[in-house]
């Protein structure tokens, strides 16, 4: 193993979890005096620091290195080459979207090239149950977290669609978790189907939903089904410009 590549790996254990200078040295698989010499290097460099157990841990200056690389990442940058790409792909508007105090708001747009298109404009908000992107989010948290946000925004019925049942709701989210991706079928306004894909950032968080919002007669649920693997490839290519890295085995949803 190289130089840097074995300084990266002792950066990746300490990230993991705090080491003692043993632990190191058998995760390593390396002498003591090898490690001696990395870990003195990385103390001197600001990067690793020493806990009162007297193991090593990650030190404030790399969390400043890592935001400041953080901060060169623009979501509405990124995801606007996609948002047209796809939008004249599938003639369909597609939307980014966020979320902020339990509702969703939407970022940005490109709507469809059709005359008969739905316009969400961008600032616009809607509440988390009754659309694709905010049942999205809720797949995401935990099953305590949704008891609470349906106890205190109690689902009440803004089409014939929308889900009002608490246990509907909960089946609704599993189903989500299961394929990946939320479908509202116009459940917050007549006549309009959307669907939802997860954006993550760095952080391994939901931070966006890439949306695509059309005409329940033209958007079908055939049409959903067709898209849908173009769409998540999308939204996993924007995640990963985002910093983001799934680790093998990992489940955003595991802890659900």
């Amino acid at each position: 193993m190289k130089t840097v590549e074995k300084a990266f790996f002792i950066i990746e254990l300490i990230a993991e979890s705090p080491r003692s200078f043993t632990e190191l040295v058998d995760l390593m698989n390396s002498n003591k005096a090898t490690i001696h010499r990395f870990m003195t290097t990385l103390e001197n460099l600001g990067y690793v620091t020493k806990n009162q157990q007297d193991k090593y841990q990650i030190a404030p200056k790399f969390h400043t290195l890592v935001n400041k690389g953080a901060e060169q990442y623009n979501l509405l940058e990124i995801a606007k080459p996609y948002l047209t790409q796809f939008a004249y792909e599938i003639n369909e508007s597609v939307l980014l979207a966020g979320y902020i105090n339990n509702t969703v708001y939407y970022m940005d747009k490109i709507e469809s090239p059709s005359a008969l298109r739905i316009v969400v404009e961008p600032g616009k908000t809607a509440p988390l149950y009754s659309v694709a992107s905010g049942k999205l989010y809720l797949a995401h948290v935990t099953d305590e977290e949704v008891e609470e946000y349906v106890n205190t925004y109690p689902l009440t019925q803004i089409t014939s669609n929308t889900i009002t049942c608490k246990e509907a709701m909960k089946q609704e989210l599993r189903e989500i978790r299961r394929k990946g991706y939320a479908v509202d079928h116009e459940e917050w306004e007549e006549y309009l189907r959307g669907v939802a894909f997860p954006i993550y950032d760095y952080t391994n968080q939901l931070v966006s939903a890439l949306c695509i919002a059309g005409v329940s007669y033209r958007f079908t649920k055939e049409k959903v089904t067709c898209i849908a693997p173009k769409a998540a490839e999308m939204a996993a290519d924007i995640s990963r410009l985002l910093g983001y890295v799934k680790k093998e085995g990992e489940s955003v949803y595991e802890k659900k």
